[in-house]
């Protein structure tokens, strides 16, 4: 098949978990089909040499020819405007697909909505991530925002500019349970389908480091909102806890950004603030636990797989387990509460032996049930069911030929990253 995928950024550097879902999906469907990635602006790195082609808009646009938006008839909805839909980028993007003539076109987060509405004759998947309108939600409800109003509207538009496209794109695709019945109830029967994340267990393998029992990690984008409301619920109600029962207890938090929310933490004891570091593996390997108090967030936790296949003790809030298959006390420690959070951690801290139990559970988890090669193979299925018949919104059938799964593709190599 060939396949186009188009998002607002190349899937690189990875820090942050869409890039990290494109990156490792993309590579995979590349060795399969024609892969073309359409961005809509550059990354802030310098790419490496993927095995797919990369085209990356200049200016906001894919293609040099005159456009006149008005004459084309192509103008933005309220919720389009709002989040910033670029419009000659979306008409270049429609221009590019009647060119390249692709099987299936793929848009990766809901702001891919907008152009893949106006894609026609071609089977059309966005595959939302995280949902955002949930996302929104539960930041409006349990979040720490500056502004609750902000986060209302944010919310509302977010749902109203998603529930209007959902019925113009023939299949929406998101990475947990949570997200796939949330969206179920605005998009039509059937079209909504769970494709989860996975995790390199050959990059995230145990390490033969001794572990501090006094230390504890979490890492993840200080610059993400459900990051921000769990880092300070942590320092705020667990934390204090923990140093009065273990005053020696230490918390790196790692990752990129400097909230305001949370720069205060800077000065309470105990808590290192080492921000960016190129490779949080030394880190997650000498921590006796990981800890991903999440309250807030849709999607899946990353952190946690990262962790269950580095072989650690994971402690986390039901909230953050989402759809992964976690079982407290066996491959988890799930606690809710700040006090049951804190006992967890001391139980754990003070146990090696529970600690090393939990985490070989947890690296048999996520070798068994947190595989990119599987979720790529699931987007893969659905791409050939629409494109193998021909689905178009009217209901009609598509009168472009299509790519059959015994055409002959070019086999491109597999590449190597520093996830590898």
């Amino acid at each position: 098949m060939r396949i186009i995928v188009t998002s607002a950024a190349p899937p690189w550097p990875l820090h942050n978990g869409c890039r990290l879902h494109c990156y490792e999906l993309c590579r995979r469907l590349a060795r399969r089909h024609e892969l073309l990635y359409v961005a809509e602006r550059p990354a802030e790195e310098p790419l490496p040499a993927f095995n797919f082609e990369c085209r990356v808009a200049q200016g906001g646009r894919l293609l040099s020819d005159p456009v006149d938006l008005a004459a084309e008839g192509l103008s933005a909805n309220r919720w389009e405007r709002f989040f910033g839909i670029n419009l000659e980028y979306t008409r270049d993007l429609v221009h590019l697909t009647r060119t390249w003539r692709p099987d299936v076109v793929i848009g990766v987060a809901p702001q891919s909505l907008a152009p893949l509405a106006r894609i026609e004759n071609v089977p059309t998947i966005c595959d939302l991530v995280d949902d955002e309108a949930l996302h929104r939600l539960l930041e409006l409800l349990f979040g720490v925002g500056m502004s609750k109003w902000r986060d209302l509207k944010t919310f509302l538009a977010a749902l109203l500019y998603q529930r209007g496209h959902y019925r113009q794109i023939d299949a929406i695709t998101v990475v947990s349970r949570r997200d796939q019945r949330f969206a179920q109830f605005f998009a039509p029967a059937g079209r909504v389908h769970y494709i989860p994340h996975g995790v390199d267990c050959a990059h995230y393998a145990p390490a033969n480091t001794t572990e501090d029992d006094n230390r504890i990690v979490f890492w993840g984008g200080l610059d993400f909102g459900p990051n921000i409301s769990a880092v300070r619920f942590f320092a705020e109600r667990v934390w204090p806890l923990l140093r009065r029962r273990r005053p020696g207890m230490r918390w790196w938090i790692l990752g990129k950004g400097n909230p305001p929310q949370l720069r205060h933490l800077r000065g309470i004891g105990g808590i290192d603030w080492v921000g960016h570091v190129p490779d949080i593996r030394p880190y997650i390997a000498e921590a006796a636990v990981v800890v991903v108090p999440m309250r807030t967030g849709a999607g899946i936790k990353n952190k946690i797989m990262e962790g269950w296949a580095m072989g650690k003790a994971v402690l986390c809030t039901p909230h953050a387990v989402g759809s992964l298959p976690a079982r407290h006390g066996e491959n988890t420690w799930i606690a809710r509460a700040p006090r049951a959070q804190a006992n967890g951690l001391l139980s754990l801290s003070k146990d090696r032996a529970m600690r090393a139990a939990i985490g070989r559970a947890a690296r048999q988890t996520a070798e068994t049930h947190c595989s990119w090669e599987g979720a790529a193979t699931r987007l893969d299925n659905l791409c050939f069911t629409l494109a193998g018949t021909g689905v178009r919104r009217d209901g009609g059938a598509s009168s472009r030929p299509v790519h059959k799964s015994g055409s002959a593709l070019p086999r491109l190599e597999q590449i190597g990253s520093p996830r590898d």
